[in-house]
């Protein structure tokens, strides 16, 4: 399609009716390979800025609720200009760092391994940074105030001040808060990125795993708004830093992970403080964590190669098959046959 024309065959003549602002899209990827989506309810589109690589996808889920997933790699810094719009943003950056600048306040930086929620005024002078060489991995909600106002409106009283303005459609004003990922949000995002699904069971897929990350997130903030959840508390920023470097090592490694002696001494901080701030920022042990992903991985190449159960159990990182079998039963609660006999069903 012309890059002017902002038009899809998706059954929508325009971008007009999404929470984007379709001039800003023009600008952003010139549309030169936006591709609709099966079911008419969501748009892909391949960035042309940076001289990057990977892809944009929105989807469409209820009215006032939309999800924009990315994977992105730019290779030349690049600043995009835009005017910002007054939908709830909760975005989840699980790789890749960023920034983002509003005319009115100060550059905010995008690390990995957080959760930013972010509301903007109408209008505002905007940009957003991307860092050459950064693989952006990334799922972000745009929640109108309606749709969360009929969600958890019996909750407003126990959000911020600006929230709770929000949600009773009151202009918006600036609010900016980050937490920690947690590994829930954490899987559910994932989940999301590497789904193969399409048309009607891509979007109820989506539905149920965007509902599951607003959810975490509402509760993550009421629980850090009455001080119950505060993860980073008694961490320097250095700590959070070498943790989350620890975090990143490990995404990279799951199959033969290095020992907790040998990740501290790569991210500089003694074995006691990696064990007990890994804990106190994910919820999880680095055991835990490590062990997640294999059966996460595990659970993948079950349901989308023809390796055997004893080769898989090899690719992330067992000896033996029984041993794998134990452990992914205890994460999924059957065995890995039965699992991929129900997905071929």
């Amino acid at each position: 399609m012309s890059s002017e024309s902002g038009s899809t065959s998706s059954g929508r003549d325009t971008l007009q009716d999404w929470h984007i602002d379709a001039d800003a899209l023009q600008r952003h990827y010139a549309l030169s390979g936006i591709q609709p989506l099966p079911a008419g309810d969501g748009l892909r589109f391949s960035p042309t800025f940076g001289n990057a690589e990977g892809f944009r996808e929105i989807i469409n889920l209820a009215d006032g609720f939309q999800v924009v997933m990315g994977d992105i790699t730019v290779h030349e810094d690049v600043a995009i200009s835009m005017k910002s719009d007054s939908i709830l943003k909760v975005h989840f950056r699980l790789q890749g760092a960023g920034a983002l600048g509003l005319k009115t306040s100060p550059e905010s930086e995008i690390v990995q391994h957080t959760v930013g929620i972010l509301l903007h005024p109408e209008g505002v002078d905007k940009k957003e940074l991307y860092i050459a060489g950064e693989h952006e991995r990334s799922v972000t909600l745009l929640v109108a105030d309606s749709f969360l106002n009929e969600r958890f409106g019996s909750l407003s009283s126990k959000l911020p001040k600006d929230l709770q303005r929000y949600l009773l459609g009151k202009k918006a004003i600036l609010y900016r808060h980050h937490l920690p990922l947690s590994a829930e949000m954490s899987l559910a995002a994932n989940a999301l990125l590497a789904c193969e699904m399409e048309g009607a069971l891509l979007k109820s897929y989506a539905e149920g795993k965007c509902l599951e990350l607003l959810t975490l997130t509402v509760l993550a903030v009421i629980e850090s708004e009455q001080g119950l959840q505060r993860p980073e508390r008694g961490l320097s920023r250095r700590d959070i830093d070498c943790i989350n470097e620890a975090r990143r090592i490990l995404d990279s490694n799951f199959v033969t992970p290095p020992t907790i002696g040998e990740l501290a001494r790569q991210v500089g901080v003694n074995e006691a403080k990696l064990m007990h701030a890994f804990k106190q920022l994910f919820g999880q042990t680095v055991f835990d964590y490590t062990q997640g992903l294999r059966m996460d991985e595990a659970k993948r190449l079950l349901e989308t190669t023809e390796k055997s159960i004893t080769e898989i159990a090899f690719d992330v990182g067992y000896e033996y098959s029984s041993n794998f079998t134990t452990a992914f039963k205890r994460r999924f609660f059957i065995t890995p046959s039965v699992a991929r006999d129900a997905f071929r069903r």
